[in-house]
């Protein structure tokens, strides 16, 4: 690790050292960019033993608007920002992304608040309505409140293919990206821990830190098809006093397009020492697209352990939960930068928690239909 990131910060220097002043180069002017996504939909709820009354039409709302630079020294290299507001309020995270850019032949190196390589490199099956592998049924199938889990959601295989261990996210992380030859590329990622936007100095007594995580993947063409895979791994090398949780996670995915078709596949599993995030999910789809019209069909199938402590009956599980969605969406270029969506879904989100006086399943049955614009900037 010691090697990988030495090598990384010795490639920045380099490239810092072989720059004569930037007479040429002009200093980073922001650029504002972003998408606003506005749906409107009708869902029909069933839950076992509930008694909230969740049928009906709801508007929701995605946002976030990017400020990105970049500019290029007289030797090429090319620095950048990329800061990423959301657009909608967020307490937990209202900036989502903040990271610096270096770019050369040498490749692209990410430092600050962002995604691991494990987690961009990732390939999954084309879905043109709200986002069946980012967990967007979640919202629409009113499960917060149904006292199903929505923990261990996002990140994670129980939400999405696009895992990384811990559920780290947008923690401080190093990343580096070779440049793409014959088609491959590889990504390496490094962060101290799992915290985002903090700057503390992490305890590797108190709390498992040092995730490292690689990602690949290749894209070609081959006889007038498409084809894309990839794989990730992480995990965090060090594990608290007294404890053995070192949170690990893997990715894979595969793309085939042909003509205006493209099929596809993603598994993702994540082990967290039971820490009550293990599981597994997998994401499988078709598409077709013939000019501005898109039209995908897609099933996402994952799970999240949770927790069990005793055995027989004292077994207690706690935070268990697995979801079935299929959607059948479909979207239209209106014009540059402006889409008209649409998904009909079905979700059928269930726990199998357990404690001392028996097992309490509960179970909900949605479904929806969905409409929007997709608005980017």
């Amino acid at each position: 690790m010691k090697k990988v990131l030495l090598g990384t910060t010795a490639i920045v220097a380099a490239g810092m050292i072989a720059s004569s002043p930037a007479s040429a180069a002009e200093k980073i002017s922001a650029k504002v960019g972003g998408y606003m996504e506005q749906w409107i939909g009708y869902a029909t709820v069933d839950q076992s033993g509930s008694t909230r009354d969740i049928d009906g039409f709801d508007i929701k709302s995605d946002s976030e608007i990017h400020f990105t630079g970049m500019t290029t020294l007289d030797n090429g290299i090319e620095f950048g920002v990329n800061v990423q507001l959301e657009a909608n309020s967020n307490s937990g995270d209202q900036i989502d992304e903040s990271y610096l850019i270096v770019k050369g032949s040498f490749g692209e190196i990410n430092l600050g608040s962002e995604n691991s390589a494990m987690y961009k490199m990732h390939y999954a099956p084309t879905d043109y309505g709200i986002g069946i592998n980012s967990g967007d049924q979640i919202d629409w199938a009113a499960v917060s409140g149904s006292g199903i889990t929505t923990s261990g959601y996002f990140r994670n295989p129980y939400g999405s293919t696009y895992v990384e261990p811990g559920q780290a996210n947008d923690s401080e992380k190093l990343t580096y990206y070779t440049p793409r030859f014959g088609g491959f590329q590889i990504g390496l990622s490094y962060s101290p821990d799992s915290n985002q936007d903090n700057n503390n100095s992490p305890d590797r007594n108190a709390s498992a830190t040092d995730m490292v995580a690689v990602g690949a993947n290749f894209k070609g063409d081959f006889a007038g098809a498409s084809l894309g895979i990839s794989g990730g791994y992480g995990k965090f090398l060090n594990s608290a006093t007294g404890s053995t949780v070192e949170p690990e996670a893997y990715n894979f995915g595969l793309t085939i397009g042909f003509g205006g078709f493209a099929v596809g596949g993603s598994y993702a599993k994540a082990d967290d020492n039971n820490n009550g995030s293990d599981g597994d999910g997998y994401n499988i789809g078709v598409a077709y697209t013939t000019g501005p019209l898109g039209v995908s069909l897609t099933y996402f199938d994952g799970e999240r352990d949770g927790l069990t402590t005793g055995s027989g009956t004292t077994r207690v599980t706690t935070n268990s939960a697995s979801q079935k969605t299929v959607h059948l969406s479909a979207n239209y270029t209106l014009g540059p930068g402006v889409t008209a969506a649409a998904t009909l879904g079905h979700a059928n989100f269930e726990s199998n928690d357990r404690t001392l006086a028996g097992a309490t399943v509960q179970d909900i049955e949605a479904t929806y239909f969905v409409t929007g614009i997709k608005l980017s900037f």
